[in-house]
């Protein structure tokens, strides 16, 4: 293992604060999937953060923080199924599905590369529920097989919200939840959101810190909404328009 590969200290607190305790072969899928990361980020830009202890902090920890409200919006079903939507180098799906390997977890990129670093952790760390997708989410969802199948949908630092929820609420079931990883400033974006929420049949349901920010030391927030109705057919637009033309 590389020498600046973390110990997974604040991975393994966090877990067990949650009351969902590493095992041993979930501590060592973080590391590999560390390992093939560090590898990976050095031929192709998989993500702009590059040293340990913030990778640790940023995109481990805190994709590990969302397990409650991914609890909460899978209430029990069997099999639950999430969609990360840009998920780019697997966050926060790939930390999810190794903590709960019970999730259909489904990682939507549009970038070959991208996908291609997914195709191979998903396989070396034997992640059977995760599936790696090389596709539009403008496309994906118009597709029968993915709109409105799924009970939670994720997108970390995909875009401003009122595109990110075009692009995630489509794939929702009715009732299923939305769940946005953002920054600590998002009063402005929900304002700006209140149009796409009512075209695309969203209802806020919380914003606040993240679970266990403290703990891990971040102010990141996170935004939670709920599909209360089907998205109308024509979202989402053609590739390109979501981000060009959000609904505000």
């Amino acid at each position: 293992m590389d020498e600046r590969t973390p110990a997974l200290e604040l991975v393994r607190r966090v877990a067990q604060e949650l009351g969902a305790p590493l095992a041993p072969e979930q501590e060592r899928a973080f590391r590999r999937y560390a390992e093939l990361l560090l590898e990976w980020n050095r031929r192709i830009n998989l993500t702009g953060i590059d040293d340990w202890p913030t990778i640790e902090r940023r995109l481990l920890a805190e994709s590990i923080a969302l397990l409650p409200l991914i609890d909460r919006a899978c209430g029990g079903s069997a099999p639950c199924r999430l969609i990360d939507v840009g998920t780019g180098a697997g966050i926060p799906g790939i930390p999810l599905a190794i903590v709960r390997p019970s999730l259909a977890v489904t990682l939507l990129d549009a970038t070959a590369k991208k996908v291609r670093f997914l195709e191979l952790v998903t396989r070396e760390l034997g992640l059977t529920g995760a599936r790696p997708i090389h596709e539009r989410a403008e496309t994906l969802a118009h597709q029968p097989e993915h709109r409105g199948r799924y009970d939670v949908a994720t997108a970390r630092a995909l875009a401003h919200l009122a595109t990110a929820l075009e692009l995630t609420l489509p794939f929702l079931r009715v009732g299923g939840l939305a769940v946005f990883p953002k920054g600590p400033d998002v009063e402005r974006e929900l304002a700006e959101s209140q149009r796409a929420l009512e075209i695309l049949g969203g209802e806020l349901v919380a914003t606040g810190l993240l679970p266990l920010a403290e703990l891990i030391g971040t102010d990141s927030t996170v935004v939670t909404v709920r599909a209360v109705r089907p998205t109308p057919s024509q979202y989402p637009r053609r590739t390109g328009v979501p981000a060009k033309r959000p609904l505000r």
